[in-house]
């Protein structure tokens, strides 16, 4: 998906909300899993938000396991950027920002695009964030 090609600069881009504690490794095959513990803040959410969650997490997902050459590091970094701003617009309490979901909906749509294997995602997406577009 958003493989760095060897030697170049490798980094770690956290979103959402919480924090990174732990170690943290980078490589040509290394993968990390962030899972959160349902809190508080999870219960108050509506069916909605929680839905839109699970979708931008289901495409995450997907989006780890793509083959590189389905899709360039770009559009990867532009998808996970698109997806982080879901995510942001997303608070746990109040309305959510209903533009900014939907401009980061159709950037993720227009970056993955041309990846066939991926439509049933973004589909699965788009229909989570309906209430929103």
């Amino acid at each position: 998906m958003t493989s760095t090609p060897a030697g170049d600069d490798r980094g770690i881009h956290v979103s959402g909300h919480g924090t990174f504690t732990g170690n943290a490794q980078t490589g040509d095959h290394s993968s990390a899993t962030f899972t959160s513990g349902a809190g508080a803040a999870d219960a108050e959410q509506s069916a909605e938000v929680v839905r839109l969650r699970e979708a931008v997490e289901a495409l995450r997902a997907r989006l780890r396991d793509l083959d590189p050459a389905e899709l360039t590091a770009a559009e990867g970094t532009a998808a996970e950027s698109a997806l982080a701003e879901v995510e942001d617009a997303l608070p746990d309490e109040g309305e959510a920002g209903q533009g900014r979901v939907r401009n980061a909906f159709f950037t993720v749509a227009g970056a993955l695009a041309s990846v066939a294997s991926l439509s049933e995602s973004v589909r699965a997406l788009r229909d989570a964030a309906a209430p929103w577009l």
